[in-house]
């Protein structure tokens, strides 16, 4: 088969990979990622050392089935761990590396696959695809390719634009590459958002100035802080039970359900809910209440990560009512505990708030820019600063990110992709089969946060990895059968 990958970050090099040991295929691959991305994806392209990975290096592989593979490939690495590795110190003894440094762990891992005789490397833009007589034909600049399968696992959308701000002079709408930041001195800088990405800006602006930055959100919320991680297994929300919970209710996982299970759980666990009710929305106190219960927040935080690594295989089985019901009343509790910060980067935080080089401002309404300065207002209050810095991360649907994607806009255009009410385009649950206007389009896969409406929770490491492998073993099945 002649089968083409679109993407080289993480889920693209997992389909490579899983391609590489599919027995059931013989293949010719292409890969196509601009040079820049190419085997260590946008999230872990070059930048600042400051920028950490928020998982432990020991959380997180591209081989599964070894959970120390990155740590191990660091030990043999000559990296500077000077610059690489974060020497705060943590009651946890999780160690943090740079992300920089996990692109180039990648970008080793790539190049095993890619290397061999039966790849072929594309570093040109790919502008679109077309399904004509059962091919897939792609169109660079250049040149036109056709294929008989088709991976398309292009990162993530663009940057939201929630107040409009594109194109005003001081205005950034994404912060990465980072490292391309030059601080003025004396002048005023603020964040719009308080997840994991305005505290890399932080973690940026307190080793390389002194500067006062000001966090802005609506609700002044902060992740929580990394906690001592523990291995679990479930016992009440296993895939196995969770498919006999389908089969008896036509092919649905009630909430009702989950939630009773997921109480099972922290009960066999000894979790107690009532503890972990601190304010998030007071970001000192909340830091501080994880820093010193690094034990229970840490096991709370495992569970979370049990419940991410299944979610893709719960939610797509969840009546449309339900989710409703869960992303209002439930969604909070997963939502703090999903991605923690590292417990290093909270006491720098805490250390830089309290000698006033880091401020958190809550109830945001809006934002103006009048006179060269931004107005920044709360409901109380008025901010007034040069820059702002655009923190709120990635667009859930196409229509709200503000960088072009002609590949994604063509695809749109022939009715090939659908866009997906909770984000993102239609796939079929588990194996990732693209939907088009005409029914499930045949041999052709999408992975990664553009198939969030299907694949709930699925942008990390080990989410993209799964999904790469249930992709190409999906392919092969279908070969095989057909």
């Amino acid at each position: 088969m002649k089968i083409a990958i679109i993407g080289a970050g993480v889920g693209g090099i997992s389909v490579l990979k899983y391609l590489q040991k599919e027995k059931k295929l013989k293949a010719e691959i292409t890969v196509f990622d601009d040079n820049q991305y190419m085997g260590n994806g946008r999230a872990f392209q070059y930048d600042d050392p400051e920028l950490l990975m928020n998982y432990p290096g020991n959380l997180i592989s591209m081989k599964p089935n070894k959970p120390q593979d990155f740590v191990d490939w660091v030990k043999k690495s000559n990296a500077d761990m000077d610059k690489h590795l974060d020497d705060a110190e943590n009651v946890s003894g999780n160690q943090y590396f740079s992300r920089q440094l996990f692109g180039k762990y990648m970008q080793e891992h790539f190049e095993k696959f890619a290397s061999k005789g039966n790849v072929s490397i594309i570093t040109e833009h790919v502008r679109n695809v077309e399904f004509l007589n059962q091919e897939y034909i792609i169109s660079t600049q250049n040149e036109k390719y056709s294929f008989d399968a088709l991976f398309i696992s292009p990162g993530q959308f663009g940057p939201m634009d929630p107040y409009q701000l594109t194109g005003t002079p001081g205005y950034m709408k994404w912060p990465y590459p980072m490292h391309t930041l030059e601080i003025e001195e004396n002048k005023d800088y603020a964040v719009i958002g308080t997840g994991l990405s305005s505290v890399d800006i932080a973690r940026y602006f307190i080793a390389h100035s002194n500067n006062k930055l000001l966090l802005f959100s609506r609700d002044g919320q902060v992740q929580s802080v990394r906690g001592t991680m523990q291995q679990i297994s479930f016992k009440y929300l296993t895939l196995k039970k969770l498919e006999k919970v389908k089969a008896k209710n036509n092919g649905f996982i009630p909430l009702e359900e989950l939630v009773t299970r997921f109480n099972k759980e922290l009960d066999a666990l000894n979790i107690d809910l009532e503890k972990l009710k601190i304010n998030r929305q007071n970001p000192v106190r909340a830091m501080t209440f994880d820093l010193k219960n690094a034990e229970l927040v840490g096991l709370m935080q495992s569970v979370v990560l049990e419940i991410v690594h299944i979610a893709s295989y719960i939610w797509p089985f969840m009546t449309r009512s339900d989710k409703a019901i869960y992303l209002n009343e439930y969604a909070h509790i997963l939502d703090a505990y999903a991605n923690p910060m590292p417990e290093g980067t909270a006491a720098e935080l805490l250390e830089a708030i309290a000698r006033g080089q880091i401020e958190i401002v809550s109830d945001m309404t809006d934002v103006a820019y009048k006179y060269n300065k931004f107005r920044i207002y709360t409901k109380n209050d008025e901010y007034r600063v040069h820059y702002v810095i655009n923190a709120t991360g990635p667009a859930k649907h196409f229509k709200d990110a503000v960088e072009p994607n002609p590949l994604i806009a063509n695809l749109l255009n022939q009715d090939l992709l659908i866009e997906h009410p909770d984000g993102g385009f239609y796939v079929t649950p588990i194996d990732n089969r693209v939907i088009s206007k005409d029914g499930v389009l045949q041999n052709c896969f999408m992975l990664g946060q553009k198939t969030s409406g299907v694949n709930f929770l699925n942008n990390g490491v080990m989410e993209l990895i799964d999904e790469g492998k249930r992709t190409v073993s999906a392919l092969a099945n279908s070969v095989q059968e057909g």
